[in-house]
């Protein structure tokens, strides 16, 4: 890996430095870095720089005059660093500024490779063109994770997902190994040794597993599930015949946890309409279960969705926390949510166009500085439509899901909200609707 030094012009680029290097160390070793700002303006960033020993430059803003001074500055510390430290193989200059051109072409001529990361709406042309490699901030931005220590009830959640997708049986043996293959510390829990922690989880997996169909056994329910997330993920579509073959091939159908034939079990769960028939004898799994499944890890929680909106409106408005990791940590507490609930909502948060960075980009990432503009509705609505794209930027909506939408996202068959999201999302020109169908524009 090669080691990898940092030039942040954060006057140009005000950028999270977490991400940075993040995105660095996926090729590289960060060994160092500056970074030049009017640091008195950003007492929250401060820290997030020299955890990972990058030194800040204190570079007062006196007006556009010494802002010459300033790329100087940048320029010499880097060709001072080129030379003094002949082990650094690579350099990352996060700025825009067309004027650290003729830098980026002398790095390279020394036979230096030089990454550049920067907002590409504000970044010249030429500065692109002379780097090595060029990283849109916005892109390292968009593909940010929410990470948090996982609960008891999440680790449950999980090895329920890894039983079902896999057709397991849950005993002691199985769920022990599931535990090791997650490399999980028991202790983080709370529990003195791996057995006291296996036997807590092996109870709290047999209390989830509730047949919904009581004429099912335990195994044939979660090949039902299976079945189901297979339907939903495998395109083109399937018909019975096909997914009982490319069922068999992935999780094989043990005929002695059963008495009937896959091909019959796959009869009887399109006869009672968990799966169904479309064009071609293919098959589907209704709404709203499929946005269940194909979502899974980011569900709208219509049950808490309108307090946490709530909850977070008030506490950017008064000014209780600067950032929306703050706020995620502050709900989680206060409203007592699930890690999962949390991560999704998060998501929300960071792609609901709602936030502004210090330059004004809408381009935010979840631990640096940002200001909530608009009223609690169009806060509220931008919220619950973040959920509604996803669906729209997959199928289109229209009389015959409309009310099943509605359920998934507001737990309620009315389709009064559901409509009125749809329809401020036609004035955005993000919607269009064709009769009574409601299409998301390509």
């Amino acid at each position: 890996m090669k080691n990898t030094f940092i030039f942040m012009d954060y006057q140009n680029q005000p950028v999270d430095p977490e991400l940075i290097v993040e995105k660095i160390e996926e090729n590289g070793k960060v060994v160092g870095g500056k970074a030049y700002g009017h640091w008195s303006k950003y007492p929250a960033t401060m820290f997030s720089f020299s955890r990972h020993g990058i030194e800040l430059i204190e570079m007062p803003e006196d007006g556009f005059g010494n802002k010459k001074g300033n790329d100087i500055k940048l320029a010499v510390d880097a060709m001072e660093t080129m030379f003094s430290l002949t082990h650094i193989e690579n350099f990352v200059l996060v700025t825009g500024d067309a004027d650290f051109v003729p830098l980026v072409k002398k790095l390279r001529t020394y036979g230096k490779s030089v990454t550049v990361i920067s907002r590409s709406q504000n970044t010249s042309s030429d500065m692109q063109l002379s780097a090595d490699y060029y990283i849109p901030y916005e892109e390292i931005v968009k593909s940010e994770k929410i990470t948090s220590t996982d609960s008891f009830e999440d680790v449950v959640e999980e090895i329920m997902k890894i039983i079902d997708e896999k057709s397991l049986n849950p005993d002691e043996v199985i769920v022990r190994r599931i535990i090791t293959g997650m490399n999980i510390n028991y202790s983080n829990f709370g529990y003195k040794s791996l057995n006291s922690f296996t036997e807590a989880v092996i109870n709290s997996v047999k209390k989830s597993i509730i047949l919904e169909n009581n004429e099912l056994s335990e195994y044939e329910e979660n090949y039902m599930r299976f079945l189901e997330r297979l339907t939903v993920q495998t395109f083109p579509p399937l018909n019975a015949e096909q997914l009982e073959e490319m069922a068999n091939s992935r999780h094989q159908w043990i005929i002695k946890n059963t008495k009937i034939p896959l091909k019959k079990f796959i009869e009887n769960i399109v006869m009672t309409g968990k799966l169904k028939t479309g064009p071609n004898e293919t098959l589907y799994v209704p709404a709203p279960r499929r946005w269940e499944i194909k979502h899974e890890k980011i569900l709208p929680y219509p049950e808490y969705r309108d307090k946490f909106s709530k909850y977070v409106f008030d506490i950017f408005t008064e000014k209780k926390v600067s950032t929306i990791s703050d706020a995620l940590h502050k709900a989680k507490d206060d409203i007592n949510l699930s890690n999962k609930i949390i991560g999704s909502f998060g998501m929300a948060l960071k792609f609901s166009g709602m936030f502004r960075g210090k330059d004004g980009s809408d381009y935010v990432s979840l631990k640096t500085p940002v200001t909530l503009i608009g009223s609690y509705e169009e806060f509220k609505t931008s919220i619950d439509n973040f959920y509604l794209k996803r669906i729209l930027k997959e199928e289109n909506i229209d009389q015959d899901n409309l009310k099943y939408a509605s359920v998934y996202l507001f737990n309620t068959e009315n389709t009064e909200e559901i409509v009125k999201c749809l329809n401020y999302l036609v004035t955005k020109k993000e919607v269009y609707r064709k009769e009574n169908t409601f299409q998301y524009y390509k």
